[in-house]
């Protein structure tokens, strides 16, 4: 465990460092998912459906592993807003 804010903040790195990776992995599936989704559909883009169901699967997540619920929603909400706009430009424009 870290003992120095130097230590602390290595080890934020770090985290960060495999979270980058995992958003690049993320980020791919997303730009498949626009393409497997009927062209041009907002609505099937949007899945509002899905938005919620993921929301509640990840609150549910964090207080299994003592995260607060509230900011897990929130990074989720904002990450799955950015991911959508990107898998609407690859819908409809069929671009990656």
């Amino acid at each position: 465990m870290a003992q120095t804010l130097a230590e602390v903040r290595q080890e934020i790195d770090l985290l960060d460092q495999k979270m980058v990776r995992l958003l690049a992995e993320r980020q791919k599936l997303v730009e498949a998912a626009g393409r497997l989704k009927p062209r041009q559909d907002a609505a099937a883009v949007a899945a509002p459906d899905r938005v919620a169901q993921i929301i509640r699967e990840r609150r549910n997540q964090a207080a299994e592993v003592n995260l607060s619920p509230d900011l897990a929603e929130a990074v989720w909400r904002s990450m799955i807003e950015a991911f959508i706009l990107l898998e609407s430009k690859v819908n409809e424009q069929g671009e990656s």
